[in-house]
């Protein structure tokens, strides 16, 4: 009789998880805890990780920890419950306990890619670093280096080694493969706002000279604004010959960088210098004068985004009117954030330049796609 009224409250909490009605899971859960039979069984514990795991989802961290002060396996855990009480533990930032979760189901899934990653993690937060690399590369290796949250977990393990390039560059792969993912892009705000600050604390302290700092923060900011590691190359190759015939002054990197991302990028669609020095944190004053510093001192790599882009297989440059389109299609860079999706901005290239047949329009709204996916703007 037990039995059953055990199963009917399961089943109870199934069914409400299947319809949404946390209230009912939760009222299903609470008499199953409340029910003698229950205590000192497996039903316990998976009762109470439930609940518990419902707990954190409202925030409630405090309760959850109080309710797993004590707690302790009764019987042999299944696959379930034993994922389940890893995810739990991990949320508690209870690593050790997490920790031996995964590792009693590994013995059970040793191929499990989901919760090595997970592993890989908890090591992770447990400092134990040599290890966690190595479970997350074998990870990534297996899923090809596509799937996002190993991207994320390395490029964590990179930040805490202060290699914030290679975390930053991981962290874009991974906002390739979920680019609507938040943690993501919180993760990408956070490790860009670490470089900074850590570059900047380097020239306060006389540690690093403006000239090995530039390249690295302006590779970073070009990565998040959407551009590809070629352009990347271009910007250090050009600091490279203005810091051979010259010593650049001042205490804050990020202006020479907002300098040297315009340089480069302002043959076509590009951020206006008032958007740069927004997004570097600097004067448009100073952005100016350091671009035309580097204007004057070094010839400035031909960056017009239709000559750049022939290599990469584009047609447009056999039109006779190349220059009144790139001049347009530069001015779409800055103003992208007027648009909603790739075909406004088509419609507002078409505004502005006729194209003569329907062979040339299709190749212009496959550019104007192009640099849509380029600046990283969802279709």
């Amino acid at each position: 009789m037990e039995d059953r009224k055990i199963s009917w409250l399961w089943k109870q909490v199934e069914e409400a998880r299947a319809s949404g009605d946390g209230e009912k899971a939760r009222e299903s859960l609470e008499r199953l805890l409340e029910d003698s039979s229950v205590k000192n069984t497996p039903d316990e514990n998976l009762a109470t990780l439930e609940l518990c795991r419902m707990e954190l989802d409202r925030g409630k961290v405090d309760t959850a920890a109080r309710m797993l002060s004590s707690f302790q396996w009764y019987g042999i855990p299944g696959a379930a419950a034993l994922l389940l009480a890893a995810d739990v533990f991990l949320k508690l930032d209870m690593f050790e306990t997490s920790l031996e979760s995964l590792e009693s189901y590994l013995k059970l899934y040793p191929r499990d890619a989901d919760a090595s990653r997970k592993k890989g993690l908890v090591l992770l937060m447990l400092h134990r670093d040599d290890e966690a690399e190595r479970i997350l590369l074998s990870v990534a290796r297996r899923e090809r280096y596509r799937v996002a949250s190993t991207l994320t977990y390395l490029a964590l393990l990179e930040a805490k080694r202060d290699k914030l390039e290679e975390s930053l560059h991981l962290l874009l792969q991974a906002r390739e493969l979920a680019p609507y993912d938040e943690k993501i892009e919180h993760s990408l705000l956070r490790i860009e706002a670490l470089r900074v600050q850590m570059r900047r604390s380097a020239i306060e302290s006389d540690l690093l000279p403006l000239s090995e700092v530039v390249p690295g923060m302006t590779a970073g900011m070009l990565g998040l604004h959407g551009y590809s590691p070629e352009i990347a190359n271009i910007a250090a190759d050009t600091w490279s010959r203005f810091c051979a015939s010259n010593t650049p002054t001042g205490r804050k990197p990020e202006t020479w960088a907002a300098a040297l991302e315009y340089a480069v990028t302002s043959g076509g669609p590009h951020f206006t210098q008032e958007q740069l020095a927004g997004e570097y944190g600097v004067s448009v004053s100073q952005l100016r004068d350091h671009y035309h510093i580097l204007k004057k001192s070094v010839n400035l790599p031909p960056t017009r985004l239709l000559e750049r882009l022939a290599s990469e297989g584009s047609d447009l440059l056999r039109d006779t009117r190349m220059d009144e389109i790139a001049e347009i299609l530069a001015e779409l860079g800055s103003a992208s954030d007027e648009f909603e999706n790739a075909s406004d901005a088509a419609a507002w290239v078409f505004q502005r330049v006729s194209p003569v047949d329907e062979v040339q329009r299709r190749e212009i709204e496959e550019f104007v796609a192009y640099i849509w996916r380029k600046k990283g703007y969802s279709q």
